[in-house]
């Protein structure tokens, strides 16, 4: 009977010191802030990487093992890159047997893409459009470069993505500009909805109506307030001047007409206002700019030279 008792004691010992461990690990700990936002972070930026890995996965099943491709991006006016090979090198045959289509625009000329799903595009001189025949998965893609306008129709199970050199525009269902250039600037423009750019640095920055986002080699460096008829007009084969500098204007037109312009340095900061009619020939639109700068002008082959 005794050692019974002792048993019995021994082992209400030891229950009560289980339960203390118990309660002490149920007791209240001081919260890691820090810690906490250090996980936050970090899940965040796992779950970027997550869905850039699995843009970078998309295959097109239909082209062979040599033309399957990971991941499609622009380098400039060069055309597509990504790793070997990618869809510059395609043929056009293997892009149409991969269910793509391919769209370059001519110099001095605009096109204009229904795509799959309804949304509309127009496309400036010198851009480069590459789209799926039937939009695939949870994301609707294109690939682009030079200068688009796109109305998005709205699909929010659906996001669609602009992809372009370092950077990447995601929007619901909206209307905006996206602008690039062979010396790596670009320039995203809000008309209406909402849009977030991703950057290749992790970077991300939401857009609202009339805000025009600046980008140099794929990092954005300006958020700015302005009138997106300025930066639209093209679309109807007009170019607004607000102030436009003249070096800026004469890159402008001759990405559009396919043709070198030089602008003398002492003429290269002198601020152009009005409106230019993109439907004439570009010695007609040199002539108009003459009205407004005094300059003389010069004419040899494809080559304009602008002069005091």
């Amino acid at each position: 009977m005794k050692e019974q008792k002792h048993n019995n004691h021994t082992q209400g010992q030891e229950g009560s010191r289980a339960l203390d461990h118990l309660l002490d690990a149920c007791r209240f700990q001081p919260v890691d802030n820090t810690r906490i936002k250090s996980l936050v972070h970090e899940k965040i930026r796992k779950e970027k990487l997550a869905r850039k890995r699995r843009l970078r996965n998309i295959c097109v099943a239909s082209l062979s093992a040599a033309a399957c491709i990971a991941l499609v991006w622009f380098a400039g006016a060069g055309g597509f890159t990504a790793p070997s090979p990618d869809l510059s090198e395609a043929s056009v045959s293997e892009l149409a047997h991969a269910g793509y289509n391919e769209v370059i625009v001519p110099t001095g000329q605009r096109r204009e893409i229904t795509l799959p799903d309804g949304s509309h595009l127009i496309a400036n001189a010198h851009s480069r459009v590459l789209y799926p025949e039937q939009f695939k998965g949870d994301e609707r893609h294109i690939f682009v470069f030079g200068e688009v306008f796109l109305e998005v129709a709205k699909d929010r199970r659906h996001p669609f993505v602009v992809e372009s050199k370092g950077f990447d525009v995601r929007v619901l269902g909206t209307t905006f500009n996206i602008r690039n250039s062979s010396d790596s600037t670009a320039s995203v423009v809000l008309v209406e909805g909402s849009v977030e750019i991703d950057t290749e640095n992790d970077r991300s920055v939401r857009l609202r109506p009339n805000d025009m986002a600046e980008l140099l080699n794929g990092d954005v460096t300006s958020l700015t307030r302005i009138d997106p008829d300025d930066y639209t007009s093209w679309t109807k084969g007009l170019l607004h001047l607000t102030g436009m500098p003249l070096s800026e204007l004469t890159r402008n037109l001759g990405d559009y007409y396919g043709i070198e312009i030089r602008c003398h340095s002492s003429l290269a900061d002198t601020r152009v206002y009005g409106k230019l009619d993109l439907h004439k020939d570009i010695d007609t639109v040199i002539e108009s700019i003459r009205e407004i700068v005094p300059m003389k002008i010069t004419r040899s082959g494809n080559i304009i030279t602008l002069k005091p």
